[in-house]
């Protein structure tokens, strides 16, 4: 690593006005952060250290309109264990959280950490490759070379793809989140978080320079509704998933009155396919229809030489996901 000045701040204030210089990089657990400055692919002059701020930032609570406020700077573990999750609207959520990377990596890892890391393709996270995501070189390297975890949704000249496990359910629920620059307070759909052309060029979140998340919002959601996540990863523990998928349904006397179905792992941004969820409105759960779904999900997906598997364990994923959300 590269020298750098290490600022601690004791307000919130102090760290927005930080880390609005040009030379400051923000790091919350620093897990992402810390792998990119062993390899210099980012050599700060300065890091603003958010962890002081964790009594101010890590509050996971219900709001007078019943919406749930998730601190910036919760853990995992405290999303994954909070007994506001427990029900079954919420479940999708706390499996989200519970099957991410290992019981180490949940006890530090930040909900705002894990929605705004880098992505994990090693073309990119490896000075010795000269990517064309990382600024570096003319092409996606991953596209002729081992595409094995790449995408095969959404991209265009970039086949990486968004490792968030927490971005899925909470783009289902329909959640916000809140940030600071410099003195401004905004509060936006979290969908603008992550970019709507997601090309090389462009980064895997919206965020300003200095650009501080604060919390994100989930709203009350009606009655009846219930979520679930699942995930295919090669490893048990302490892996990156290869197909995600989180789903919300609302069920009514049997009935599907409303329904999200959001991919991830297989594009460069958490994928939202209203086409397969429309599918469900209106029907009774079953397996027929919910292989319909599945295919409707991953429908103009384009398998890269290596992951083709995809395709066929993502749609099983999309299955399992809505069986779990709908059993009684």
């Amino acid at each position: 690593m590269k020298p750098f000045t290490y600022v601690l701040p004791k307000t919130l204030a102090e760290a927005a006005a930080e880390a609005k210089t040009e030379a400051s990089c923000l790091k919350g657990a620093g897990i992402d952060l810390v792998d990119r400055l062993k390899e210099r692919l980012v050599t700060p002059p300065q890091i603003v250290n958010l962890l002081p701020l964790r009594r101010e930032l890590s509050t996971i609570a219900a709001e007078p309109d019943r919406s749930l406020r998730l601190g910036a700077l919760a853990t995992l573990h405290e999303l994954g264990q909070h007994p506001l999750l427990a029900g079954r609207a919420l479940h999708g959520l706390a499996e989200a959280a519970n099957a991410t990377g290992s019981p180490q990596i949940r006890n530090r890892a930040t909900i705002a950490g894990n929605l705004l890391q880098f992505t994990r393709c090693w073309y990119v996270r490896s000075e010795a490759f000269s990517c064309l995501h990382g600024g570096r070189g003319p092409t996606c390297l991953a596209m002729t070379g081992d595409n094995r975890y790449h995408a095969v949704l959404g991209w265009s000249d970039c086949v990486r793809v968004h490792p968030s496990n927490l971005a899925p359910p909470l783009l289902a629920l329909g959640a916000e989140f809140s940030s600071l620059l410099g003195e401004t307070v905004r509060r936006r759909p979290l969908s603008t978080l992550f970019p709507a052309d997601p090309r090389a060029a462009n980064p895997e979140h919206t965020l300003e320079h200095g650009e501080i998340v604060t919390a994100i919002h989930v709203p009350e959601q009606p009655e009846g509704t219930r979520t679930a996540y699942s995930e295919s990863r090669e490893r048990h523990a302490f892996d990156w998933a290869t197909t995600a998928c989180a789903v919300r349904v609302v069920l009514q006397d049997g009935k599907i009155t409303a329904a999200d179905v959001v991919l991830g792992a297989v594009a460069p941004v958490p994928l939202p396919r209203p086409q397969a969820a429309r599918l469900l409105v209106g029907k009774e759960p079953s397996d027929t229809l919910f292989q319909k779904v599945a295919e409707a999900a991953f429908a103009g997906a384009v398998p890269l030489t290596h992951n083709g598997y995809k395709l066929t364990v993502g749609k099983a994923v999309v299955r399992d996901a809505l069986t779990r959300a709908t059993k009684v």
